[in-house]
C-alpha cells in the first residue's frame, strides 16, 4: 500500500488538511487493486480511483500522470510516488504531521 496525507498536497494544506488517500496494489506488478480515502471530497475522489482499478492501471501509471494543481487528485500522484520511495514518503508524512499538529495546537489555544 502507498499513502498520501491531505496535508501533503497544496489544496489540503490550504483548505482541508485532515485526511488521507491510500492506494492498495500488487507489489511486483504495481497494479492497483483498491483505493481508500478518508477526508473531505472523498466521495468525489473515489470515482477516479474506481476508474484506475477498472482500467487495471498501475502505480507507475499514476506516478507518470499529470494532475491539475490545487485539486485533491494530486494525492494519487503523491501516493504513487510513495510506492517507489517508502523512506522518503515516511519523512514527508512525518513533516506534514508535525505541521498539522502545530496548526491544531494553535487553533485549540486560540479558543
Amino acid at each position: 500500500e502507498a499513502v498520501a496525507l491531505y496535508m501533503e498536497c497544496l489544496r489540503g494544506r490550504v483548505f482541508a488538511p485532515d485526511g488521507l488517500l491510500k492506494l492498495v496494489y500488487i507489489k511486483p506488478a504495481g497494479r492497483i487493486l483498491g483505493v481508500h480515502i478518508c477526508g473531505e471530497a472523498a466521495c468525489e475522489l473515489v470515482h477516479y480511483g474506481m476508474q484506475l482499478i477498472k482500467s487495471q492501471q498501475t502505480v507507475e501509471d499514476c506516478r507518470n500522470s499529470l494532475y491539475s494543481a490545487v485539486t485533491f487528485h494530486e494525492l494519487y500522484k503523491l501516493a504513487a510516488e510513495a510506492a517507489f520511495d517508502e523512506a522518503g514518503a515516511r519523512k514527508r508524512r512525518a513533516a506534514a504531521g508535525k505541521v498539522l499538529a502545530k496548526r491544531n495546537r494553535e487553533i485549540r489555544d486560540a479558543d
